[in-house]
C-alpha cells in the first residue's frame, strides 16, 4: 500500500522505503518481532548449561559434547522444517506463522524447566526446535519482503541492531532473575522454573503483538519452491563465475560457527569456571552474563558502524577485516583464563564485532553479487552452508570440549576464521 497521501509514493520509515503494501507500522512490528525471536533465543541458549546443572546434574565432563548433540539435532529439525512453513506462510501469511511459532516457543519455554532426565530434556529440546524453525523462517522471509530493493542493505543493518538489542536485554534482565530469586530463599530449581514462565509470557504476548502487527494476506509475487539440487548446481555455478560469492558463502559459514561458539561454549566455560571457583549455581550465571553482554553490546555497535561503512568502503575488504579480528578474538578466548574478568571482557566485545560485522557483510554481499535471475539459488545455498556451519561446529566443538580442552572449540573457529580471512585476502590482492 502506499502513501495515502501520495499515493505513487511508497511509504517509508526513518529513511527506509518499503515494499508496497506495507505501512510503517508493518516494519514496527517486525523490528520487534526480530528483538523477541533473538532475544528468547539467546535466553535459551543461555539457561542451558542452567538445565543442565541444576535440572538433571550431569557431570561437566559430559556436557559439551551433551549440548552440541542437542544443538545438532535441532538445527537438523529445523533445516527439515524451512520449507514447510515457507510454503504455509505463502498459503495462509506470514503473521500467522510467525505468531503461532512463538506460541510454540512459549509452550517450549513452559516445558524446558519440568525436564529431570536427559531424554526428557532432548524431548522438550526436538518441541522448541519447531517454533524455532516458524520463527527463524519468518523472520528472514517478512525481513524480504518488507523494504523496497534501494532500502535493503538499510533494513538489514537496522534489524540486526534490533536482534542485537534483543539477545542483550533478554539475556541481561531475564537471565538475571535466578540469581535474584535464590537470593531471596527461592531454590534453585524453582527459580529456574520461574524464569523461563517469565520468558514464556513474554513470547505468547509476543505472538498477539506480531498476529495484530504484521501486514495481512500474502505477497503478491510468490516464488516457487526450488529444489535442493537446483540449489547446489545455481548457487555454485554462480560463484565459480563470481569468486566474491564464495566470499558471502564463506562469511555466512564463519559466522554461524562463530554464533554457536559464542552462544552456547563461551557460556559454558564461563559458567564451568566459576562453578570451579565454588559458585552456586546462580552465582555462576551471573558472573557468566558480563562477558555475553559485553559481545552484545559490541555487536550491536557494530551493526550500527558497519551498516553505514558498507556504502562507503568496499564490502569484501570489510569482510576481510571481521574474519581477521574474529581469528585473533577466538585464538585470544582459547588461551586465557575465563576468571580473568578484564581480560575476558575485552576478548567477547572482539568477539562480538567480528561476528556481527561477518553476518552483515556477507548478507549486504549475497544481496550485491547474486545475479538477479538466480538470487533465489543463491540465497538458498547461502541458507544451507549457514545450517552446515552449525552442524560441523556442534558436532567437532562438543567434542573438542569435553575431550581435548575448553578451550577447543574457540581454537577451531579461530582456525576457520583465519583460513576465510586468507581467502578473501586473495580476491582483495587481485581486484587491486
Amino acid at each position: 500500500m502506499n502513501d495515502p497521501r501520495h499515493p505513487s509514493v511508497p511509504a517509508r520509515l526513518a529513511g527506509i522505503r518499503l515494499a508496497p503494501g506495507f505501512l510503517p507500522r508493518h516494519l514496527v512490528s517486525y523490528l520487534y518481532a526480530a528483538f523477541v525471536t533473538i532475544g528468547l533465543l539467546a535466553f535459551v541458549s543461555f539457561m542451558q548449561a542452567w538445565l543442565l546443572n541444576v535440572n538433571l546434574g550431569l557431570a561437566p565432563e559430559l556436557q559439551g559434547r551433551t549440548v552440541s548433540a542437542l544443538n545438532f539435532a535441532n538445527e537438523l529439525v529445523a533445516l527439515c522444517l524451512v520449507a514447510p512453513f515457507g510454503a504455509l506462510a505463502d498459503k495462509i501469511g506470514r503473521r500467522a506463522v510467525y505468531a503461532c511459532g512463538l506460541l510454540w516457543l512459549a509452550a517450549g519455554l513452559l516445558l524446558y524447566p519440568l525436564a529431570r532426565t536427559l531424554p526428557q530434556l532432548t524431548a522438550c529440546a526436538l518441541f522448541f526446535s519447531v517454533g524455532v524453525a516458524a520463527v527463524g523462517t519468518m523472520l528472514g522471509t517478512v525481513l524480504a519482503d518488507t523494504p523496497e530493493e534501494s532500502s535493503r542493505g538499510r533494513l538489514v543493518g537496522v534489524a540486526g541492531v534490533f536482534q542485537g538489542l534483543g539477545a542483550l536485554t533478554l539475556v541481561g534482565v531475564l537471565a538475571k532473575v535466578p540469581s535474584w530469586l535464590s537470593q531471596h530463599g527461592v531454590t534453585q530449581l524453582a527459580a529456574g522454573r520461574m524464569t523461563f514462565t517469565l520468558a514464556a509470557l513474554l513470547a505468547a504476548l509476543s505472538a498477539v503483538l506480531v498476529l495484530l502487527g504484521l501486514r495481512r494476506g500474502t505477497p503478491s509475487e510468490r516464488a516457487p519452491a526450488m529444489p535442493l539440487a537446483r540449489i547446489l548446481r545455481e548457487g555454485l555455478g554462480a560463484a565459480r563465475r563470481n569468486p566474491r560469492i564464495w566470499m558471502a558463502y564463506l562469511l555466512q559459514f564463519g559466522s554461524f560457527g562463530d554464533r554457536v561458539v559464542l552462544g552456547t561454549f563461551l557460556m559454558f566455560r564461563l559458567q564451568h569456571a566459576w562453578l570451579e571457583r565454588g559458585l552456586p549455581m546462580h552465582e555462576a550465571t551471573s558472573r557468566a552474563r558480563g562477558p555475553f553482554i559485553a559481545a552484545m553490546a559490541a555487536g550491536l555497535v557494530t551493526a550500527l558502524v558497519v551498516g553505514v561503512l558498507l556504502d562507503r568502503i568496499d564490502r569484501l575488504r570489510i569482510g576481510v577485516a571481521a574474519m581477521a579480528l574474529a581469528a585473533l578474538a577466538y585464538f585470544a578466548c582459547g588461551l586465557i583464563e575465563p576468571t580473568q574478568v578484564g581480560l575476558m571482557l575485552a576478548v567477547a566485545v572482539l568477539l562480538g564485532v567480528g561476528q556481527i560485522a561477518a553476518i552483515i557483510v556477507g548478507q549486504t554481499l549475497l544481496g550485491q553479487e547474486a545475479p538477479r535471475d538466480l538470487r533465489g539459488a543463491v540465497f538458498g545455498l547461502a541458507g544451507v552452508v549457514a545450517s552446515a556451519a552449525i552442524l560441523f561446529t556442534n558436532a567437532i566443538g562438543g567434542w573438542l570440549y569435553d575431550s581435548v580442552s575448553r578451550g577447543g572449540p574457540f581454537f577451531l573457529l579461530a582456525a576457520v576464521n583465519f583460513a576465510i580471512f586468507l581467502f578473501g585476502l586473495r580476491l582483495v590482492r587481485r581486484a587491486a
